[in-house]
């Protein structure tokens, strides 16, 4: 059996990269293009340019639009910075992060992490056995994306209600109450990933 071997990618352009950044920062600090404009004094059409990584913005331009966003100038260089962030975990592996007392029969896995410019996520392998003691749903920030493996469960997410099985997948704002209300095996395996941003 081969090793698994990292696939090398090309790294985009410079310009890409900075632009890609002020697109970041400019939509999770809630502004449209002509609110940004008004704000950092720099046309539409010339920010829409920067962030597609067509123009080689001057710093001048760069520092009106951080100063706009609310972020230090070196924020739009993040992504230049040379970095690995992985994470390789076998089959079978992984850290278990938490379990909730014999009552719950709730363990979950950190299968794999990483960060890069504005979003980080965490991936977990949740396990959930029966009988599923009453519990709180929870709520936090970020998206979520839940996948079951194994088993079927009723999971609730805001005033939905859904049926689960393997191979079912839900994705949806995690500031929306959620979790699994009730189990119809007695064993069920999912894979959840929590994406949130990064200031």
């Amino acid at each position: 059996m081969e090793d698994s071997l990292p696939i090398e990618l090309e790294k985009p352009p410079l310009d890409h990269l900075i632009g890609a950044a002020v697109k970041a920062h400019r939509v999770l600090a809630g502004l449209t293009l002509a609110e940004l404009s008004a704000k950092a004094k720099v046309s539409p059409a010339m920010i829409s340019k920067i962030e597609r990584g067509q123009v080689s913005a001057s710093l001048n331009s760069l520092e009106a639009l951080a100063q706009a966003t609310g972020v230090p100038l070196i924020n739009f260089f993040a992504g230049t910075v040379e970095r690995t962030d992985v994470s390789f975990v076998a089959a079978g592996e992984g850290m278990t992060v938490q379990r909730l007392g014999s009552g719950f029969g709730h363990i979950y896995k950190l299968i794999g992490r990483a960060e890069s410019g504005h979003v980080n996520f965490e991936t977990f392998n949740v396990t959930l056995e029966g009988p599923l003691s009453p519990r709180p749903l929870y709520q936090h920030e970020g998206i979520e994306f839940v996948h079951v493996t194994d088993g079927e469960m009723i999971y609730r997410c805001g005033e939905g209600v859904y049926h689960m099985r393997p191979g079912d997948s839900l994705s949806y704002d995690a500031s929306t109450a959620h979790g699994a209300v009730e189990l119809k095996t007695n064993k069920v395996s999912f894979i959840t990933l929590v994406a949130k941003a990064v200031a």
